[in-house]
């Protein structure tokens, strides 16, 4: 090793002990309504498609009548370990949307890519910013599958009672629970 043994040890010593790689340092990239953090060169080759998702989507709900946030962050996190600290969710959520924030967190985009979930999570999480605020959890998430265009495959409860609906949306057991309890939110709300 000569001299530069000691030295290289060191370096990749500390390298080990930082919280993210060298390549993962943050990026925040600006359109004229929305503002994305990325931490991957990965994720900032996607923001082309993930801007373009988000303005259509934006054009969408005002089409609607509905009025998103004039600025929204979206927080695109480098790891799950990231993604679950912040959020405090479950890994099977791909991403979150806090209203009083105007700020949508996602796991990286090569998993909602993976997930073929992208533009549809995307839509997802931007109608939650724009909803009215005094639904139910259950027409929020009904009515957010389907302006996503989401359709789902699981089977919904049936004769479910709203109050138990609203418990397993707020915080389901598994990916299995969840699934069944997105699919009867999104009858549901194809009743109103």
């Amino acid at each position: 090793m000569g001299g530069y043994g000691f030295g290289l040890v060191l370096f990749f010593s500390l390298l080990f002990w930082l919280p993210f790689p060298l390549s993962f340092a943050q990026q925040t990239s600006r359109s004229a309504n929305f503002s994305v953090q990325t931490f991957s060169a990965a994720d900032q080759r996607l923001l082309p498609r993930v801007f373009e998702v988000l303005q259509q989507a934006r054009r969408d709900l005002i089409r609607r009548g509905l009025r998103p946030p004039e600025r929204v962050t979206l927080v695109i996190h480098p790891s799950l370990e990231s993604y679950t600290r912040t959020t405090r969710l479950p890994w099977f959520i791909a991403a979150v949307a806090d209203r009083a924030k105007a700020r949508i967190d996602t796991q990286r985009l090569r998993v909602l890519i993976e997930r073929g979930s992208l533009e549809r999570t995307l839509r997802h999480e931007l109608f939650h910013l724009a909803q009215p605020q005094d639904w139910p959890r259950w027409k929020a998430e009904g009515m957010a599958m389907r302006f996503a265009g989401d359709k789902p495959t699981a089977a919904p409860f049936p004769g479910i009672s709203e109050a138990a609906l609203e418990r397993l949306l707020v915080d389901p057991p598994d990916q299995a629970t969840l699934n069944r309890a997105m699919a009867t939110a999104y009858r549901w709300a194809g009743r109103e």
